[in-house]
């Protein structure tokens, strides 16, 4: 089985080293460069067009990838789609982020503020041991400034409602980024925060199995 992932905002493929032994042909695309003022669903058509999909195949994504995911879906056929920690529709995002549409945000603040910002929003409100936060902070320090800035903007402005019925959603009972009261989880994990994927891997992992095979 091909499962491509797609990782969240600010970070890289190593956001899924603790992922490379599932049972499955794990594939993470590179991120295209954002056209100007593009939003989610048309990126997620590029994205679409670069992946194999001559044989069968799944999709995952966590928090912006599951998000990339849910728009990916409309342009092309996947087994199965798994979202980590992550949001099916606009409706399933908290309050805050909804406020930034109109606010401005990350559209108006310059790339360097973005990745502080990030970096601090994660130490406030992640669970990661220290070697992975500092991990998380070379891999906001070093992600594409041009993607980050646009990625973090679309977020604000996603407006995806639509809910595949080939979906599996995996989401942690203490993610403070996404909280669990705001989505509608199919499968949770007691416990786990918004980076589950690296601090509860094993528990992750066995239900990302279970939903494949």
């Amino acid at each position: 089985m091909i499962v491509y992932a797609f990782p969240g905002l600010g970070t890289d493929r190593r956001m899924f080293d603790l992922q490379t032994d599932l049972d499955c042909e794990l594939r993470i695309p590179e991120w295209l460069p954002p056209l100007k003022d593009e939003t989610m669903n048309h990126y997620a058509g590029r994205m679409a067009g670069i992946l194999d999909v001559s044989e069968p195949f799944s999709i995952m994504g966590v928090s912006l990838g599951g998000m990339m995911c849910m728009e990916i879906a409309k342009y092309i056929q996947p087994e199965k789609i798994i979202l980590v920690s992550s949001c099916k529709t606009r409706s399933e995002l908290p309050p805050q982020i909804l406020l930034g549409k109109y606010l401005g945000g990350a559209s108006l603040a310059p790339i360097s503020v973005i990745r502080r910002a990030i970096q601090i929003y994660n130490q406030r409100m992640g669970d990661m041991p220290p070697e992975m936060k500092i991990i998380f902070d070379e891999m906001v320090a070093t992600v594409d400034g041009t993607f980050l800035k646009w990625a973090a903007t679309a977020v604000t402005r996603w407006q995806n409602e639509t809910i595949h019925d080939n979906i599996t959603h995996i989401h942690g009972t203490r993610d403070k980024v996404l909280p669990y009261k705001y989505v509608k989880a199919d499968l949770v994990v007691n416990g786990g925060s918004h980076y589950m994927v690296g601090t509860r891997s094993e528990e992750v992992n066995a239900l990302i199995e279970r939903v494949l095979f």
